[in-house]
This record gives C-alpha cells, sequence and structure tokens, in this order.
C-alpha cells in the first residue's frame, strides 16, 4: 500500500512543480514576471509588451485578432462570460494541448488573450462589440466595455492595473488552470478553468465586496469606529490578508497611488479603511492587499459594479495562458490523493 505524503491544508507551502514565469516573495513584499519587477514594469512598460513577456519572453508586443468569431457574435445575447469563453475555443478551432505543436499553441494563447476583451464588451451590452485595431489593448477595452473612448489618464490607470495583475505566482486560478492544462486539454478549457475559480470570494470576488464596506464606512472619520464593530462581531475586514504577503503588498502600494490620481475622495476614504484596519489589526500580520485600492481605480476607471472580476480576467488570462503553456511541456498528469475518512467500506463478497 502507497504512503501518503502529509501536506498543510490547502498545499500552503508545498511546491508542486518549478516554473520560469515568475514568484512572489511575501516576506519581502515583492513579485517579479521572469525576473523582472511587476510594479516597475506597471510604471513603464504597456500591457502588450509585458504579456509578450509573461506569455513566452516574445521581444515583440501581443498583439492579435481582437474580433469575436462569428459563431460567437451571432450568440452573445445569450451568453454569459463562461458560456462565452468555452464557445470562443470552439469556434477558434482550439484543439487539445497534446495533439498540437508549440506554435499552435501560442496561437492560439494570443487569440484567446486579444479576444476576450472584445467578448467582455459583447456580453455586457448584449450585442456585438467592434474592436478598433488603431488603439491599444487597453484603451480598446474601455471604449467597448463604456461605450465610448476613456480619457489618457483613465487608461493609463487601468493599464498599470493591467500590467499588476497579469500574473501572481501560483495562485489558485493559476493552478485550477495548470490542473485542466495537465490532461492535454485544450487552452480554453484551462482558461475557463481559471475564471471559473474567480467567482469565489475567497479569490476574485472578494474586490468588488471592498466598495461595499467603504459604502458602509461613508466618511473616513467612521472608518475606525465601523471596523471595530466588524471585528467584535466577528466578520472579516474586506481588503486586508493574503496567502503569502506578510510585508506590505507591492500591487496595493502602486494602485494607492492611481487612486489618489483618479479618484481623490474615495481614496482618502480607502486610505483611512487602510490606516484604521492595519492599527486594529496590528500584531497578526494581516496587511493591506490590492483589492482594497485596487477597487477604488477599477470604480474610478468607469469599471461598472458586476465587471470588476472579468476586467481582472481580462488581464490574468495572460498568466493563465503562460501557465498553461508551460504545463504542457510536462507529460504528468496532476492527480494527487485524499486521505479516506469515511465508513469502512464493506468487505468484498468472495
Amino acid at each position: 500500500m502507497r504512503e501518503l505524503i502529509e501536506v498543510p491544508p490547502g498545499l500552503a507551502d508545498v511546491a508542486v512543480t518549478s516554473t520560469a514565469i515568475g514568484d512572489v516573495l511575501g516576506d519581502e513584499g515583492l513579485y517579479h514576471y521572469r525576473g523582472r519587477a511587476a510594479p516597475e514594469l506597471a510604471r513603464t512598460s504597456d500591457f502588450e509588451t509585458v504579456a509578450a513577456l509573461v506569455l513566452d519572453e516574445s521581444p515583440e508586443p501581443l498583439v492579435g485578432d481582437r474580433s469575436l468569431p462569428p459563431e460567437v457574435a451571432a450568440l452573445v445575447g445569450e451568453l454569459d462570460l463562461r458560456s462565452g469563453l468555452s464557445l470562443l475555443g470552439v469556434a477558434i478551432g482550439a484543439k487539445p494541448m497534446i495533439d498540437i505543436d508549440p506554435t499552435q499553441r501560442r496561437a492560439d494563447a494570443v487569440r484567446l488573450i486579444t479576444a476576450l476583451p472584445t467578448l467582455i464588451a459583447s456580453v455586457r451590452h448584449g450585442r456585438p462589440a467592434e474592436p478598433d485595431p488603431d488603439l491599444g489593448h487597453v484603451a480598446d477595452y474601455l471604449r467597448m466595455l463604456l461605450g465610448a473612448p476613456a480619457p489618457a489618464g483613465i487608461v493609463a490607470a487601468l493599464e498599470t492595473y493591467f500590467v499588476l495583475t497579469i500574473d501572481h505566482g501560483f495562485n489558485n486560478s493559476t493552478f485550477a488552470t495548470r490542473v485542466v492544462a495537465s490532461t492535454g486539454a485544450d487552452l480554453a478549457a484551462c482558461v475557463v478553468a481559471g475564471y471559473a475559480s474567480l467567482s469565489g470570494p475567497r479569490h476574485g470576488a472578494a474586490i468588488e465586496r471592498i466598495l461595499d464596506m467603504l459604502d458602509a464606512i461613508g466618511e473616513p472619520e467612521n472608518a475606525e469606529e465601523w471596523m471595530r464593530a466588524e471585528i467584535a462581531s466577528r466578520r472579516r475586514l474586506q481588503g486586508f490578508g493574503h496567502a503569502v504577503y506578510r510585508a506590505a503588498d507591492p500591487r496595493s502600494v502602486l494602485m494607492s497611488e492611481v487612486g489618489a490620481a483618479i479618484a481623490p475622495e474615495r481614496h482618502r476614504l480607502a486610505a483611512a479603511a487602510e490606516v484604521a484596519g492595519t492599527r486594529l489589526l496590528a500584531g497578526r500580520r494581516l496587511v493591506a492587499n490590492v483589492d482594497l485600492h485596487a477597487a477604488v481605480v477599477l470604480e474610478g476607471c468607469g469599471i461598472p459594479r458586476g465587471w470588476f472580476g472579468a476586467t481582472f480576467a481580462a488581464a490574468r488570462i495572460v498568466g493563465w495562458c503562460a501557465h498553461a503553456l508551460e504545463q504542457a511541456t510536462e507529460a504528468k498528469i496532476i492527480r494527487p490523493a485524499a486521505h479516506y475518512v469515511g465508513p469502512i467500506p464493506d468487505q468484498p463478497v468472495p
């Protein structure tokens, strides 16, 4: 009988594979894409350039066909985003990665990455959106989603957010993506798995709850009293704590700067919440995470509530695809075991 290896709950601190895509150094408050500091890239580079770096270190910016295939465009009024992603994979002819070469795998990745913003905007409006190839990836996403071109400052703010969230280590959605990729499935199936994991409040869905918290606090001077009451009621403070970071989350630091520039009133409220929460949680090593200020940035850019998760996915799809392509080079399926703790099985009949 095989002896099982005991691991911590949630696989915390368990390395299940090797990757060259990036890493999160939680104690130092750092993370990088292929050895280059992600916050610095977010300050200095555009989305297309960083997306190419993360996907496969290509020196050419990641640019592709943003249009929806006719089969998808004809049905957008009947689709949600999850089903739309599945249909997009079928429409582009994505084949099991085990059956195609690296060149075709990359082509599928570029098509999915560049078409996802158009799909999101189309699903939101219930009709096909028309991309403008003369605009950058993020600027065109905002234009399609909001129905009009966004000011340059707003585009720059959202581009910073996009670059910051392209990848972030071996998080839940990335691991889900790699599990599916290990089966040899097509790339769209892997992306759907990553996107599905965002529906959980312990991962991507938490960000929209930040605005509910800020609405409840109302004014900066109310922050500590409101948060003290939440703690006394044993409710979790939104926007604090992270599975890896023990030092300041570098994404939150940069998002705070961006939020202050585009939404100063809302930023003051979030900053007051951060100060109060940090004081009340002192000693628990629960630092403010990226969601606290990213919610302010997304709202300030005009992203409607209910579409924060989709916007996050429009950036994180690059990381999902990069990890799926990397996983596709490994021959072994991810298949862990579990300790059985149910009833003793019946003895087999002779």
